[in-house]
């Protein structure tokens, strides 16, 4: 074979090739390859769409944790000694039945009214949580302030919390069941599945109870694995300070 010759089926042999990985991937590049298993978590693939999930998880936070952690570093109203607080209202998150949506479109600017955010103030002391919370969560739900907030307030007005966890000025420890148990006697329309605790270093962080599109208690997700948000055996309870 003459060196031309030579030449030119090379050339062939590579632009055969490059054919062949054209038609592999297409003009748009390869395809996004599929979450790897695991537990869960937001979504990665852009921005979710309004309105598009399975059920909610109403977030109550045990403020003394915060407190002592974050909140007094920030100033948070949370922690003001003139009005403490025990449970707060830390949000009403649309779920998926695994993982969630974050920072939904909207098809307007995202605005929280200042009338809106001094009618939580009770039970979401900070301005900036009440923002951050429609910014992040309200915006997938579909709904704009004044309905998601109402809502939110309806749900967190549905739980009554145990007698001992309503004052306490003294440090309590208790496992996630027996936190579990005394939810579940105060409230006789949950049930088991319905709610979880979470806790963080040893210190309670959250109670979550579920709520589906309809606004009617149901079974939490893979989100809300008792397993995954509190393996601690037993859990301390700052006190509400006073």
């Amino acid at each position: 074979m003459t060196p031309s010759r030579s030449n030119f089926a090379a050339a062939a042999i590579i632009a055969i090739a490059l054919i062949a990985i054209y038609a592999m991937h297409g003009t748009n590049g390869p395809e996004p390859s599929a979450p790897k298993p695991g537990a869960p978590g937001p979504s990665t693939f852009g921005h979710d769409d309004a309105g598009t999930f399975d059920y909610y998880a109403l977030v109550l936070g045990w403020a003394p944790t915060y407190c002592l952690t974050k909140g007094d570093l920030r100033n948070d109203a949370e922690c003001d000694d003139r009005t403490p607080h025990a449970f707060t209202l830390h949000g009403l998150w649309p779920q998926y039945e695994k993982g969630w949506p974050e920072n939904c479109r909207t098809e307007t600017k995202i605005w929280v009214p200042s009338d809106v955010i001094a009618n939580m103030r009770d039970i979401m002391p900070s301005k900036n949580l009440v923002i951050h919370e429609y910014r992040t969560h309200g915006t997938c739900s579909g709904l704009d302030p004044e309905r998601y907030f109402a809502v939110s307030r309806q749900l967190y007005e549905r739980i009554a919390v145990p007698p001992e966890f309503k004052a306490t000025d003294t440090p309590l420890r208790r496992s996630a069941d027996e936190i579990e148990r005394q939810f579940l006697a105060a409230n006789p329309w949950l049930k088991p599945e319905m709610i979880s605790i979470t806790c963080r270093k040893g210190k309670l962080l959250d109670i979550r109870v579920c709520f589906g599109r309809d606004l009617a208690p149901r079974g939490c997700g893979a989100n809300e694995d008792q397993d995954r948000l509190c393996r601690a055996g037993e859990i301390a309870l700052p006190p509400i300070a006073h």
